[in-house]
C-alpha cells in the first residue's frame, strides 16, 4: 500500500476479469474504491502513477486514467496534472456507491452484536428479503462505532441497496444523513428509540410498566433493575416504565443495579454483589434473559432460592429462558415480525415510496415460576 512521505506503492489484490461484461476501467475503479472505503488506502496516500499501475496490471494506461478520473469525480482521490494522485478524506457513503447497478440485489443488516435475542429478528429480515428477491448480508459491530462506519462503507461499496440498522441507529443516521434526497442511501431502523423515521420499536415503556405491576402483584414494593447502562435508549425506555409505576403508586422505588454487559457472567457477578449486600433485593428485573439466567446461578451460589427468596422477571424471551430452573417470567417480543416489517419497509423505500414514521410493536408477558406463586387461572402457560 502507499505510504505517506515515502512514495507510491502498487495496490495489491486487484484482479481484472477480461471476460466480464463490466469494463476494465469500471472494475479497476470499483476495486480501488473498496481499498479506499476500507482504509487500505488511507487519506493522504499517494496513488501509483497511471503508467506504473497499468504496467503492473497489464492494462493500457488510458484505462487506468479513466478509472482515476472516475474516482476524482466522486471525490475519493485528487488528480492534478503534474503531481501524483492522492487519496482524499472519506466524507460520506455516497461517493463509494458503484456507478452502475450491477446484478446483485442485496440489503445490508448492521447489528450491534450477535445475540440469541436478535436471531428471530434476522430471520424476519431474511424472510422479507426473500419476498423481494434480495440477498441479506449481516455484519455485527460489537457496539464499536469505528467498526460500524467501516462496515457501512463496505456495504455501500459492495452495492447494497439499503441498510437495516439494529440497535445502531445514530451511527447509521449520521452517515446516511449526509446524502442528499436524490442520492439517498435508504435506511430502516429497528429497536432504536432515538430514530423516528422508518423506525420499528418495541414498546419498552409499556413492558417495563407491566413487569413492575406484575411484581407488585406478588407483594414487592421495591425492585432492583439490572442493566449494563441506561445510556442505551431502549434500556432507558424500559427503565422509565418502572419509574412510571413508581409515579403511579404501583411501586415505592426502583434501584438500578449495573452489570458489565448482557452476558450470563455479567448477570451472575452483579447479582452476587447485590444479594450479599447489607440490603439485598427481594425482586430483580433484568433487561435481558441472559442476565436473568446469570442471576439464578448467582442466587444458588449465595444460598438464595428463586423465587422463594428472590422474585425474578426479565425482558426479551430467548428460548433458553423456558428451560432453566426455575423458568423465567419474561416479556416476549415480536422480533421476527419486526424484522419482516423492516425488510418490507426498506424494499418500499427503494421502490420510491415516501418515508414513514415509527411503528410500535407491543410485547407479551409470559408468566413462569421465577416470579413466585401466582393464580394458575390467570397465569399464562407460555414457553
Amino acid at each position: 500500500m502507499p505510504v505517506k512521505g515515502v512514495g507510491p506503492a502498487l495496490p495489491t489484490g486487484i484482479v481484472i476479469d477480461r471476460d466480464s461484461a463490466v469494463t476494465i476501467a469500471a472494475q479497476l475503479a470499483e476495486q480501488l474504491t473498496w481499498l479506499i472505503a476500507t482504509g487500505a488506502l488511507a487519506p493522504g496516500d499517494r496513488m501509483p502513477s497511471i503508467r506504473d499501475l497499468g504496467a503492473e496490471l497489464g492494462i493500457h494506461h488510458h484505462t487506468v486514467r479513466q478509472a482515476y478520473l472516475d474516482l476524482d469525480s466522486r471525490e475519493l482521490i485528487t488528480v492534478r496534472r503534474g503531481t501524483p494522485a492522492t487519496v482524499r478524506e472519506f466524507t460520506g457513503l455516497w461517493p463509494a456507491r458503484p456507478p452502475y447497478g450491477g446484478a446483485m440485489r442485496a440489503q445490508g443488516v448492521l447489528i450491534a452484536a450477535h445475540t440469541p435475542f436478535y436471531l428471530p429478528l434476522i430471520r424476519g429480515i431474511e424472510r422479507g428479503g426473500a419476498e423481494a428477491g434480495v440477498l441479506t448480508i449481516v455484519a455485527a459491530t460489537d457496539n464499536n462505532i469505528v467498526r460500524s462506519k467501516l462496515q457501512m462503507r463496505q456495504f455501500v461499496t459492495a452495492g447494497v441497496r439499503g441498510i437495516i440498522a439494529v440497535s445502531m441507529g445514530r451511527p447509521v443516521y449520521d452517515e446516511v444523513g449526509q446524502a442528499g434526497a436524490e442520492n439517498a442511501i435508504h435506511a430502516v431502523y429497528c429497536d432504536q428509540p432515538t430514530e423516528t423515521v422508518d423506525s420499528f420499536r418495541f414498546d419498552e415503556h409499556g413492558a417495563g410498566h407491566e413487569l413492575a405491576s406484575h411484581l407488585a402483584g406478588h407483594g414487592h414494593r421495591r425492585v432492583a433493575f439490572m442493566t449494563p447502562s441506561l445510556d442505551y435508549p431502549n434500556m432507558a425506555s424500559l427503565y422509565r416504565g418502572f419509574t412510571q409505576a413508581v409515579q403511579d403508586g404501583v411501586l415505592e422505588g426502583v434501584d438500578v443495579v449495573k452489570c458489565d454487559d448482557f452476558s450470563l457472567e455479567a448477570g451472575a457477578a452483579a447479582a452476587r454483589t447485590a444479594l450479599t449486600s447489607t440490603a439485598p433485593p427481594s425482586a430483580i428485573a433484568t433487561v435481558a434473559d441472559e442476565l436473568a439466567i446469570g442471576v439464578i446461578d448467582a442466587a444458588r451460589t449465595v444460598g438464595a432460592n428463586v423465587p422463594d427468596d428472590l422474585a425474578l422477571v426479565s425482558y426479551g424471551a430467548i428460548d433458553a429462558g423456558a428451560y432453566v430452573d426455575p423458568p423465567i417470567t419474561t416479556i416476549a417480543l415480536p422480533a421476527e415480525q419486526m424484522g419482516l416489517l423492516a425488510a418490507r419497509r426498506l424494499a418500499a423505500r427503494i421502490r420510491g415510496d415516501r418515508p414513514e414514521g415509527t411503528t410500535y410493536l407491543p410485547g407479551r408477558l409470559i408468566v413462569r415460576a421465577s416470579c413466585g406463586r401466582h393464580d394458575p387461572e390467570s397465569a399464562m402457560s407460555g414457553a
